[in-house]
């Protein structure tokens, strides 16, 4: 069986990128598993997330909309909603998913024999419902971020385009998402069925935090989703009245200037100590008794699924992307969105009590177990065998 996984970025830093790659690396025991993706890097380096070699690798820029007033016209309705119509929905179409690029997507799956093929996000979902009457493939969406994220952030990711949502999502075979909240959402708001499979966690480790360290971890994109900037704002309210806790951020992106400045303002250079990004975020979690994450949004953040599993209890915000993964007070502690101040204080709360934190540590390392990779392959396993009839017994 000939499965295509269908993105857009695959050797880049991202937790989509991590969580597809872990998934590939555990089906293409079972299937032969193609990843295509269609951005200009066609650079291959499979040691970054450390890609199985039966892997078959393909970039295919044909499978990218190259017209600048296609983009130019999809970003004018996101501020305006003018196409996000039911009388200009096949107008919003052609803007979002030109003619020739469907069939550049059509000709590609077909002549690649592929039986089922999946996109990863919600740009390659949407053309994969939408050509799914002219491609021999079953077709399977598979979202990374929150309902929210996707639909209800202002001039963000699918803002003002649910009337193509609402009309090519269901023409999928299946669509995926990562919670029980995304779930309901859809089905309460679109009548959208969907199918909750968690993310696995990237690693196993036999080795745990001993949460006996004064620091704090976090680690991401350095964009506005990731709420850097949020948590400097906290850290150095924390910071008048403690002294000797620190921050360690691991990451790359286009703010990292900003976030310097942040914190050479707050005179914190001490403090706060900034890591480029590292392919072994296990040794940063040895060294560390809390994660914090700060996120405006996320999909399944791996930074938490890691920080279970090495038994680091986690400060978050309360957004959707938690609920399945941190309980208030068990695994770690959820805070009011977006409140600095409540932020600083759940810190201090932390930081005053090892117990606490040991007692938090141990809840960490049980919760992990619901997404080993494993158990989360199984569930895909079941998910294609089924999609193409293929007659399983499951104990």
């Amino acid at each position: 069986m000939k499965i295509c996984f269908i993105t857009n970025e695959l050797f880049s830093l991202g937790g989509a990128q991590r969580v597809l790659s872990v998934l590939a690396n555990n089906l293409v025991q079972e299937y032969e598993v193609h990843i295509t993706w269609t951005s200009n890097n066609p650079t291959i380096d499979r040691s970054l997330y450390g890609l199985n070699p039966k892997i078959r690798l393909h970039n295919n820029r044909d499978l990218y909309s190259k017209k600048p007033i296609n983009k130019l016209l999809r970003g004018f309705n996101k501020i305006t909603g003018i196409f996000n119509k039911e009388t200009f929905e096949t107008t919003f179409k052609e803007i979002a998913y030109p003619k020739k690029l469907q069939e550049e997507y059509i000709n590609y799956i077909n002549n690649n024999n592929y039986d089922l093929v999946i996109g990863v996000g919600g740009y390659f979902s949407l053309i994969l419902g939408i050509i799914s009457d002219k491609v021999k493939a079953k077709t399977v969406g598979w979202q990374h971020n929150s309902y929210e994220a996707y639909l209800k952030n202002r001039y963000r990711y699918y803002w003002n385009e649910d009337i193509l949502f609402n009309k090519y999502i269901p023409k999928l075979d299946r669509y995926i998402v990562l919670n029980n909240h995304d779930k309901e959402m859809f089905k309460k708001e679109k009548n959208i069925e969907c199918q909750v499979i968690y993310n696995p966690r990237s690693f196993n480790s036999k080795e745990k935090s001993k949460v006996n360290k004064k620091q704090f971890l976090a680690a991401g994109r350095f964009n506005h989703q990731k709420g850097f900037d949020l948590l400097i704002e906290s850290f150095n309210t924390f910071s008048k009245t403690n002294d000797d806790w620190k921050l360690v951020i691991v990451g790359e992106g286009k703010e990292k200037i900003k976030l310097l400045e942040k914190i050479n303002k707050y005179k914190l250079r001490d403090r706060i100590i900034v890591e480029s990004f590292t392919n072994n975020i296990k040794e940063y979690f040895l060294n560390s008794s809390v994660l914090l994450l700060p996120s405006r949004w996320e999909g399944m953040p791996m930074i938490v699924l890691e920080s279970l599993e090495m038994g680091v209890p986690i400060i978050s915000y309360d957004i959707t992307a938690v609920k399945p993964l941190i309980t208030n007070g068990k695994e770690g502690i959820i805070v009011k969105k977006f409140d600095k101040d409540a932020f600083a204080v759940a810190m201090e709360k932390m930081v005053s009590s090892f117990n606490l934190i040991e007692d938090m540590s141990k809840e960490c390392r049980i919760k992990s177990r619901e997404f080993d990779v494993e158990n989360i392959r199984d569930k895909w396993i079941e998910l294609i065998d089924e999609l193409m009839g293929v007659k399983q017994y499951y104990e």
